[in-house]
């Protein structure tokens, strides 16, 4: 899951409701158990004083004075040896009666005077059992002085129905705890779902499949949406005014420079062969840095998506026909769905500069071939011309570099080509084609 990954907000949202859920099912468990323990002392303490007062019902005075029990207990446990169930009477110190499951082992509880009435206490027992009992003074009426009755149980059953009862409830709180993250989890991805929606309406603007983003998201999240289309608004007027202000200078300085060009024919000499020269060079400066402003505006639009089936076919209804005296064929193989993520004025400039020199140098055969492949658009312009060796490949693309004058053109077509390659971050690379003549192969970004 992305959105739980470091520095995510889904996990600044998650780890304080782990948190909060682990503290609270742990103290909601600490404060359960308590109450069951409390619970079952106060039962266990119940149960002892119910024995205590079956000891103080069965007591009488014996035929010579002394005390004695007309029935023992009914429990079986105060009969079997250290069971843990004990009672005992006793008379200031001595041991008047005690249950057969002591053995006749002396219990030595705490002094009862010390003890509040009606409460617990904990002592040790034989063989160091830990032992719970309650102890009362009882003054009977056949007799002048009081008599101490004690009943006592082992501490461990306490122990292990708490115990029990922990371990089912932790298995029980474990559950809850699965259910309530889980239902968080949930929780967190319908709550950042408009998120991801912006992220794929931003993800579909840049492949070109949108202009802006919709408008329906949430009241927190629309602010924020509301600005991002603001931006692109923005930038696509940034880019409109940029292109016509370069448009504007190339016609401003255009029409001068005719002029100067022409006024150079007319001067005979090395003088006029100069300033023709030096205007041609301005010429192809001002196209080239025209291209380069045009690009720079148009190079990172959001939004652009451009069919290459489309512009291929109408730049091949151009060429064809300004070719028709060399029966050039031209071949264009390609799908109808492939689309270029850019804009198609750069686009149309790139291939028609490839398709133009093709066309030079063809002798009958000019091929397009276009496919996609991992979000990459490749394209490939092979001709069957006379190529360019390999050790020449990188001066055809050297500025205003010409390999052979015989051929009209001012060398800056693969020129600007590899800026229009270079500002998509694509690749550019001169190859010999199957065909015999030059092949080039580009790779540019694709859109859905």
């Amino acid at each position: 899951m992305n959105w739980l990954s470091t520095n995510s907000l889904g996990l600044r949202l998650l780890v304080p409701s782990l948190l909060w859920i682990a503290l609270t099912l742990a103290i909601a468990g600490f404060l359960l158990t308590a109450l069951f323990r409390a619970h079952i002392e106060s039962h266990f303490d119940g149960a002892l004083r119910e024995h205590l007062e079956e000891l103080v019902a069965a007591s009488e005075p014996g035929a010579k004075g002394d005390l004695k029990l007309t029935w023992s207990p009914a429990d079986p446990r105060f009969n079997r040896p250290r069971s843990g169930w004990y009672w005992q009477i006793r008379d200031g110190e001595t041991v008047l009666l005690q249950s057969p499951s002591s053995r006749y082992e002396t219990l030595s509880p705490p002094l009862h005077s010390t003890i509040p009435p009606q409460t617990a206490l904990h002592f040790t027992g034989p063989g160091n059992e830990p032992l719970r009992a309650v102890i009362q003074s009882v003054q009977l009426p056949e007799f002048p002085r009081a008599f101490s009755f004690l009943v006592s149980g082992p501490q461990a059953e306490i122990q292990r129905e708490v115990l029990s009862f922990a371990t089912r409830l932790a298995g029980t709180l474990t559950l809850l705890g699965l259910g309530l993250i889980g239902a968080v989890l949930l929780q967190l991805r319908f709550g950042l779902h408009p998120f991801r929606t912006l992220r794929t309406a931003l993800a579909d603007i840049r492949g070109g499949s949108r202009e802006f983003l919709p408008e329906d998201f949430p009241r927190e999240v629309k602010p924020l949406v509301q600005e991002l289309n603001a931006l692109l608004k923005h930038n696509t007027a940034l880019v409109a005014r940029a292109r016509t202000q370069a448009s504007n200078l190339t016609h401003a300085l255009k029409n001068p420079l005719t002029v100067i060009r022409n006024e150079a024919r007319e001067l005979p000499g090395t003088t006029g062969k100069y300033l023709r020269d030096q205007a041609g060079k301005m010429s192809d400066t001002i196209d080239r840095y025209r291209a380069r402003a045009r690009l720079a505006g148009t190079g990172n639009v959001l939004g652009a998506r451009t069919s290459f089936r489309e512009t291929v076919d109408e730049l091949c209804f151009s060429f064809e026909l300004l070719y028709r005296d060399r029966n050039l064929r031209i071949e264009v193989t390609s799908a109808d769905t492939l689309y270029f993520r850019g804009d198609a004025q750069d686009l149309e400039e790139l291939l028609g500069n490839l398709m133009d020199n093709a066309c030079k140098w063809a002798r009958s055969e000019v091929r397009i071939c276009g496919w996609g492949d991992e979000g990459q658009l490749h394209i490939c312009v092979d001709d069957d011309g006379p190529g360019i060796a390999e050790r020449e490949r990188q001066q055809a693309l050297q500025r205003g570099h010409r390999l052979d004058e015989s051929v009209p053109g001012s060398g800056l077509g693969l020129d600007i080509v590899q800026d229009i390659v270079t500002l998509y971050r694509g690749k550019l690379a001169l190859e010999k084609s199957t065909l015999g003549g030059l092949k080039v192969e580009l790779t540019l970004p694709a859109a859905e």
